[in-house]
């Protein structure tokens, strides 16, 4: 059984699967297909995801309102990866609660570390730590390293093999938009209710401010609406969308520390 799920996971990885270069837009976490979504084995440091909630062990279970239960790997893969920045809503379950953030992806380049390049870099050594791999790694590509993988897991303490190692490398975060924020994966205290031409409406927990993104599938951010004085319970925000194309938009609403995001459709 061990075995199998070590295989499921090498043939399921989002950061880094088991082949060499290859450079995509995603959110950062390896991942292995369960009945229910997807389960995280690794969030990989300095990327999207590492900068949310989400950890090891959490069950992703939908992306953009699209289900993964009862999924294939590579229908999960299809949703997880593509365009750089752009927003994805990711709902999932941690522990007994089910929370959803809002991630913008980011260009995430795995390159094969080959067992033969690692121990002729050291002089034919055969064992090493977390610190000399990171080292060859960092020499690999002019990109951001931030983490060595093997196997699809971090590099524990102690030394190993330099057998099934991936270095992951990211973009500068300044080349990208902001990151989701920390508290993105807060339990949503907003919840959108319309979406139109004329106006944004939604409800509230509690009074407070907020701030309403509106994306277009692109991830350019088309308008920012702003209630200083919200209410708790129904709120509606006038805006004018009589020039903005038709289609889909992510809509995020932030409100006292926590960022809701919803698919919207512009008619």
């Amino acid at each position: 059984m061990k075995n199998l799920i070590k295989a499921s996971l090498l043939a399921a990885m989002v950061a880094a699967p088991a082949m060499a270069d290859e450079a995509f837009g995603g959110i950062g976490v390896t991942i292995y297909q369960l009945r229910d979504g997807v389960k995280v084995a690794e969030v990989i440091p300095g990327t999207p995801a590492a900068d949310t909630k989400i950890q090891a062990g959490d069950v992703i279970i939908s992306v953009d309102g699209v289900s993964l239960k009862g999924q294939n790997i590579e229908f999960s893969k299809e949703q997880l990866r593509g365009q750089v920045n752009k927003p994805l809503e990711i709902t999932f379950v941690s522990g007994a609660d089910t929370l959803s953030t809002v991630i913008r992806r980011a260009q995430i380049t795995v390159k094969d570390l080959e067992s033969e390049g690692v121990e002729a870099w050291y002089g034919d050594k055969t064992e090493f730590n977390a610190q000399e791999l990171e080292t060859y790694a960092s020499s690999k590509s002019e990109k951001q390293l931030v983490a060595v993988l093997k196997h699809g897991y971090r590099v524990p303490e102690g030394t190993v093999n330099a057998a099934g190692l991936n270095g992951i490398y990211v973009e500068k975060a300044d080349e990208f938009a902001p990151k989701a924020s920390p508290t993105a994966a807060k339990p949503s205290s907003a919840s959108l209710k319309g979406f139109n031409r004329k106006a944004v409406s939604f409800e509230l927990k509690s009074a407070g401010t907020a701030i309403v993104t509106i994306m277009n599938a692109d991830g350019e951010q088309v308008a920012t609406l702003r209630a200083d004085n919200a209410q708790a319970g129904y709120n509606t925000l006038r805006w004018n969308a009589e020039n903005v194309p038709s289609g889909r938009y992510m809509v995020t609403i932030e409100h006292n520390g926590s960022i809701s995001g919803k698919n919207a459709v512009l008619k």
